[in-house]
């Protein structure tokens, strides 16, 4: 946990930088872009240095932008959660399957 002092001495720091403070209704709000799914929304993260220069070293090879190719890869991973959900409940549902399930594990259900 910081110390007041610690964040005291940061905020001097970040002063004699030529930081302001301003108020949360001040920030300014995410601007929203649209995509080819829907709506996008303009964020600031932090990424490992490795996976940033791996995704800017992909976009100059396929000729599309690293944050482009990060979005695509996180779509990939929440398309194919919802993918296995689905195929979960489908086989849940597959009374053929469970049954000659039952008989391969040899339990009674």
């Amino acid at each position: 946990m910081k110390k007041e002092k610690d964040i005291e001495n940061f905020s001097e720091k970040m002063k004699a930088k030529g930081w302001r403070e301003i108020s949360r209704s001040e920030a300014p709000q995410p601007k929203r872009v649209k995509g080819p799914y829907e709506a996008k929304s303009r964020i600031t993260i932090f990424l490992d240095a490795d996976i940033v220069s791996y995704y800017k070293e992909l976009a100059e090879n396929s000729g599309s932008g690293y944050q482009t190719l990060i979005n695509q890869s996180l779509r990939e991973v929440v398309d194919g959660l919802t993918e296995s959900s689905d195929i979960k409940q489908e086989i849940l549902q597959d009374k053929n399957f469970l049954h000659e399930l039952k008989e391969a594990l040899a339990i009674d259900l």
